[in-house]
């Protein structure tokens, strides 16, 4: 196989075998022919190129002879190579098959054979649709079907539907050639959802690249018969006599004209939508809508409507039986949807309730049987749209048992008839009586019979309706009891002497009175009014004479009052003020109603000036009014001037106004425009009547701070607010004033509240029952005024904090009352009221009960001679003695139960406590010192052969360090500052200071604590330290604080020249260690160690003493010039060639000392120390 690439097109051959060429249009091309056979050629035979196109052959070469012009051939028989080369390709002349053949001479047979088909590359023609506009009837199959031409070769025609890349299936029909068509077919079953799909033909061949393409796309449109929506729900719920709306729409193509609505086969409408206003129980069932839009095919669909309804229930109007028979009375009920409970009930009695069933069954009735029994059915409604709700259906059945009347009552119990009005008496009886009695009415003192039935009426009442009445039921079994009632005729007040209407007086007239007179039953009371407000004689104004009363015919009160203009406050105690014009109303009433006279009365005198303030501010160039407001009877005239100059308004620069405000207030505003420096100052405003004449000054001035309020006072209060107002001062000319209240508590709490414009205030979120002093600012854009007056004001108490009494008790020997109180911070006192008889009204004690938490009892009271029936007492508050708790009644008994012996005082209590705290201190203490001397023998003993062993060393250079097995060398590590870091591992005893030794009260010292102990929570034993699992020596654990090096301990301490010992600090500091507190000896023993250096750092502020005796351990960090103790507390041989001199300041003399670690150096079990010369060996058993 070989392969050639000529003028781009592939060329592929093989011998004796057919090929596959392609050629462009216009583009050359080699055909290869190739034989293995080289001598084939010398055989004599005839080797040539034959064409055959269209079914007709023809041959285009013999050997190196080309038959046609654009044909040339390569004959190379030593390479067994016969091509034929194809100039300038048409697909007339040159698309078919090629054969290169070689016949054998004498008997013409193919002695080889090469065939190639050669494929001329033409793109195809556009593809073309059919039909161009396809229509398609729901479920009838259609074929759209896709065609191109003119390419070479036969193009490919894949259909798609929009939207998707998935190919369908469809039947293709190839052309053979350019000159012929070549065609896809697309059937599709047609369905409502291909209604306007876009189906999308798809057209290529080898002559186009894979990214080109030819398409073509169609729409189908699609007729489909009617899809039907119902509802607006299935099934449409709705309740009875509500309106219903059934709603059918017919989705089809073509479009449906109108429905056809049945109900049991019966046309009803052809509207889409059928309405009923009001539904039935008839209309419910089953609705049909159906729809045809032409294409044969009749669609319908159907919904149910559900009429919802209340129970319906139904039983016997009634029931009459004989006392001991027996009633069964059925309670038919209908429902929908069905009722979810069923109950009797009975009127009047609340404790007849039978649930769940619908059968009311009385056995062997009695005369309290009879009655009206309820059958009581509820159901649960859920429409369409609504929200569920609850219908109730009852029906009443009256179970009336034969028996005679029995106890007869007559209502109302108290009878008062009004003068001229109806009265009704009703009679009854208890029990009733059946069959229905009849009822008689008789008067006191007469035996007649007034009136027979259960009502007696008074048409219209009059004095001689007064009296007792009688009734008395009976029927064919007997008779009821009498029954009684006094009737009484009440008469409504009746102005016996009006007042006039209106009255003109002259201010200082004296000694005006008005007089009233009314009568009436019973005796009416006399009120007087003046503009609508009560007069009140202790205001020194008026004074209320009150003539005793006469009576009438028939108990009739006559009442005159006298309204008298005298008082402490008038001139002279009876003349007439200005103040007094007004409506005085006298004001007469009882229990039936009230009535009233009234008269206006002006008086005639000069103006008074009557607006709040006299200033005014205004900048200049702004326009100022001056507002005077005066009043005054006859009406006024008014005069404005400015200094000594008057006022005529111009229009220009000045103006007035002037308005009659009503209840003889007149005003008038001076306008001055543009206001200038010189407009600022005091302007005169004079208002004359026939009277006299009055002046009143206004100050036009700039606009500044505002005056502070006046008059603040609280208008209510609660457990959490105050309510406050107050008189507003002089603005200093701006309309947005804002005020600020600030409130003080006892304590000297302050705080301040925002009340913006607001005026009154409401002060929120305070704490109950507690005192303030109370003061308000103003404050505009200039600034802020002063505060007011203080005022002192208190929030109530919430009455649910308020604690019920304790233990209350009546005696009833000696008539006390006893109380007790639960602890509280509200301040109360008891409030006590007493019942007289059971069942009256209870009465209040006058005085409240003062509470004392000193006494057993915390609260007693005398009730003296008072024999109540009961007694009940509550706490109220001691400021607002409305604000107050719940009641609680008294146990009543001879005497007070005993009471446990008195429980000691908090004092007592606090010192008993601690009393003890400190015995079991000691008892600890004495504990811990008896063991401390034992483990002390012990260390002792350890302590000396720690000597012996001490002994034995020599001034050699010492062998390599031992490190216990695990540990790793903590004292390097930093375990033990770890230790001393972390506040988790609380020391057992901390900054130990020591009684008659002071301690450092300097924390910023620069001198270390050379005496703090500290004892490590951290345990090594069964550990790292090699020590045996039952060893304690963990339990003496021993640090220096800090790690500070116990060395600079001993008494006294070199002290750097700089350092100074703080105030009351001696130097000599208590060591336990030197001392023998722990038994600890043998430091001498180690003088030969080279010291460490004596570092001034130690002097440092993190290395000062505690001062707290009981505070946390200082923990500083681990320093290396100080580790010179090795793991087990001895001297690191190490060091012996440690200079000690140098530039630092020389230790003392006991700075040789090492330091000893009991937390590592004291290991249980067996300890091997840094020096291979002495091994110790040692264990210790507690």
């Amino acid at each position: 196989m070989g392969e050639v690439q000529e003028g781009g097109v592939s060329v592929v051959s093989s011998s004796n075998r057919e090929e596959v060429a392609d050629v462009r249009e216009g583009q050359d091309v080699t055909l290869k022919c190739r034989f293995n056979n080289l001598a084939l050629l010398e055989t004599g035979g005839e080797i040539y190129w034959m064409r055959q196109r269209n079914g007709e052959k023809d041959n285009v070469a013999i050997r190196e002879t080309p038959l046609d012009r654009s044909y040339t051939v390569d004959l190379e028989a030593s390479e067994g190579r016969y091509d034929l080369t194809i100039s300038h390709a048409t697909y007339e002349r040159d698309n078919g098959m090629f054969e290169c053949r070689f016949k054998e001479a004498g008997t013409g047979s193919d002695l080889h054979t090469t065939t190639v088909n050669l494929t001329v590359l033409i793109p195809p023609g556009s593809p073309r649709l059919t039909p161009e506009v396809p229509t398609a009837t729901e479920g009838l199959p259609i074929d759209l079907v896709c065609s191109s031409r003119g390419g070479s070769p036969d193009p490919q025609i894949i259909w798609y539907r929009s939207g998707t890349d998935q190919k369908l299936n469809s039947v293709l029909k190839p052309g053979g050639g350019r000159d012929f068509p070549t065609t896809s077919v697309l059937t599709i079953n047609p369905g409502k959802d291909d209604d306007e799909a876009q189906y999308r033909c798809v057209v290529w061949n080898r002559a186009l690249t894979d990214n080109e393409k030819m398409e073509a796309t169609v729409s189908l449109s699609v007729n489909y018969y009617p899809r039907i929506t119902i509802g607006p729900e299935n099934p449409l719920r709705v309740e009875l006599d509500h309106p219903a709306t059934l709603t059918c729409t017919a989705d089809a193509k073509p479009a449906v004209s109108n429905v056809r609505w049945t109900r049991g086969g019966r046309f009803i409408g052809t509207l889409n939508t059928l309405m009923k206003e009001r539904v039935s129980l008839d209309d419910a069932g089953r609705y049909v809508c159906q729809a045809d839009n032409g294409l044969g095919r009749l669609r319908d669909a159907e919904v149910t409507l559900d009429v919802l309804y209340g129970p319906r229930v139904a039983v016997p109007v009634s029931r009459d039986v004989d006392e001991g028979e027996d009633v069964v009375v059925s309670c038919n009920v209908t429902a929908n949807p069905t009722p979810i409970k069923i109950e009797w009930l009975k009127e009047g009695d609340d404790t007849f309730h039978h649930v769940g069933i619908n059968i009311l069954r009385l056995t062997r009735v009695t005369a309290t049987d009879q009655g009206n029994y309820i059958c009581r059915a509820v159901n649960i409604l859920n429409p369409t749209g609504g929200e569920p709700s609850d219908r109730v259906g009852n029906a009443t059945v009256a179970v009336r048992v034969r028996h005679q009347p029995g106890t007869t009552y007559i209502t109302p119990a108290k009878p008062v008839a009004v003068q001229g009005e109806q009265a009704i008496l009703t009679c009854g009886a208890n029990p009733p009586g059946w069959p229905m009695p009849t009822y008689r009415w008789w008067r006191q003192n007469s035996d007649e019979t007034i009136t027979l039935g259960a009502n007696y009426t008074i048409p219209r009442a009059s004095l001689a309706n007064e009296g007792t009445y009688f009734c008395q039921p009976s029927n064919r079994l007997g008779k009821g009891t009498p029954a009684s009632v006094r009737v009484q005729v009440h008469q409504p007040p009746r102005i016996l002497e009006d007042l006039p209407k209106t009255a003109t007086y002259r201010q200082g007239k004296t000694d005006l009175s008005l007089t009233c007179r009314a009568q009436g039953k019973p005796q009416p009371s006399i009120r007087w009014l003046k503009d609508g407000e009560e007069i009140n004689p202790a205001d020194g104004l008026f004074n209320i004479l009150v003539e005793p009363s006469s009576v009438g015919q028939n108990a009739a009160h006559i009442v005159q009052s006298t309204l008298q203009f005298r008082g402490v406050h008038r001139i002279s105690d009876n003349q007439l003020l200005p103040t007094d014009r007004g409506l005085y109303q006298c004001l007469f009433w009882n229990d039936v109603r009230e009535v009233s006279s009234s008269q206006l009365i002006r008086v005639e005198h000069s103006p008074i000036t009557v607006h709040k303030s006299n200033k005014v501010a205004f900048d200049i160039d702004e326009d100022a009014q001056l507002e005077c407001r005066m009043l005054a009877y006859p009406e006024p005239q008014f005069q404005w001037s400015l200094g000594p100059n008057f006022i005529e308004p111009d229009g220009v620069h000045f103006a007035t106004n002037y308005t009659a405000l009503g209840e003889d207030v007149y005003a008038s505003i001076l306008t001055v425009r543009g206001v200038t420096e010189a407009d600022y100052g005091s302007y005169t405003c004079k208002g004359i009547n026939s009277r006299g004449d009055h002046k009143t000054i206004i100050t036009l001035q700039e606009k500044g701070r505002p005056e502070h309020p006046t008059g603040l006072h609280i208008v209510s209060q609660g457990t959490n607010f105050i309510k406050l107002a107050w008189e507003d001062g002089f603005s200093g000319g701006f309309a947005d004033t804002t005020f600020h209240v600030e409130t003080e508590t006892a304590s000297g709490e302050i705080m301040s509240h925002d009340c913006l414009t607001n005026n009154p205030c409401i002060l929120r979120q305070l704490p109950q029952q507690t005192a303030f002093k109370l003061r308000v600012k103003a404050t505009n854009m200039k600034g802020e005024s002063d505060f007011s007056e203080p005022l002192e004001g208190m929030t109530l108490v919430d009455t649910e904090t308020i604690p019920e009494p304790e233990k209350v008790y009546w005696q009833r020997s000696n008539n006390m009352l006893s109380f007790k109180v639960r602890s509280t911070d509200l301040m109360l006192q008891g409030q006590v009221e007493v019942q007289p008889g059971e069942g009256q009204d209870w009465e209040v004690i006058e005085g409240p009960v003062p509470i004392s938490t000193d006494t057993l009892h915390h609260g007693e009271l005398d009730l003296g001679d008072q024999d109540p029936y009961d007694v009940r007492i509550r706490f109220c508050s001691v400021f607002v003695h409305t604000s107050c708790g719940k009641y609680l009644v008294a146990e009543k008994v001879e005497s007070l139960p005993p009471v446990p012996s008195q429980s000691l005082s908090m004092q007592y209590m606090i010192v008993i406590i601690v009393a003890c705290i400190v015995v079991v201190a000691v008892v600890a203490l004495i504990f811990v010192c008896c063991c401390c001397r034992r483990r002390n023998n012990k260390l002792k003993n350890k302590t000396a052969n720690m000597e012996v062993s001490h002994r034995v060393v020599t001034q050699q250079a010492p062998p390599p360090p031992y490190y216990t097995v695990g540990l790793d060398n903590k004292g390097l590590t930093g375990s033990v500052d770890t230790a001393l870091d972390d506040p988790s591992k609380t020391p057992i005893y901390t900054s130990q200071q020591y009684h008659g030794y002071p301690h450092n009260p300097h924390p910023n010292s620069t001198h270390a604590n050379h005496n703090g102990v500290s004892y490590l929570d951290n345990s090594y034993s069964n550990s790292n330290n090699g020590g045996s699992v039952n060893s304690q020596d963990s339990l003496w654990q021993v640090k220096g604080q800090g790690g500070v090096d116990p060395t600079h301990q001993a008494p006294p301490p070199t002290v750097p020249h700089h350092a100074s010992p703080p105030p009351g600090q001696p130097y000599h500091q208590y060591d336990p260690m030197v001392h023998g507190g722990y038994g600890i000896t043998g430091y001498d023993d180690y003088a030969h160690y080279p010291p460490t250096g004596y570092q001034d750092d130690y002097h440092r502020n993190n290395y000062t003493a505690a001062t707290d005796p009981y505070a946390a351990v200082h923990k500083p960090r681990k320093r290396t010039d100080h580790l010179d103790g090795d793991v087990s507390g001895m001297p690191d041989p190490y060091l012996e060639h440690y200079d000690p001199t140098g530039p630092e300041v020389a230790p003392g003399p006991d700075h040789n000392k090492p330091q000893i670690s009991f937390d590592e150096s004291l290991e249980s079990g067996y300890s091997t120390p840094n020096s291979r010369n002495r091994r110790i060996i040692r264990e210790i058993i507690v």
